[in-house]
């Protein structure tokens, strides 16, 4: 899922902080990495990343099907 214009960054990651199955950010050239799992430490290190700014554009790949529903659900009400 491809994301565009997250201007409240700390609510978008705590968003995501509640999905029940693993998220993988996807870079440009088609890596993914692990952001949501049991520890939330990479999850954390790129919230910080994204602390001071809004994301133009972030690609994320939810291996639960409700994570998915629940940040479309999410982005449908900003």
């Amino acid at each position: 899922m491809k994301i565009y214009n997250i201007q409240d960054t700390k609510a978008f990651f705590n968003r995501l902080t509640g999905c029940k199955g693993n998220v993988e950010l996807v870079n440009k050239q088609g890596m993914h990495m692990s952001l949501v799992d049991n520890n939330h430490k990479q999850l954390d290190t790129v919230a910080a990343s994204y602390a001071d700014g809004k994301i133009n554009e972030i690609e994320l790949f939810f291996l639960n099907p409700e994570d998915s529903v629940m940040m479309l659900e999410y982005l449908a009400a900003m």
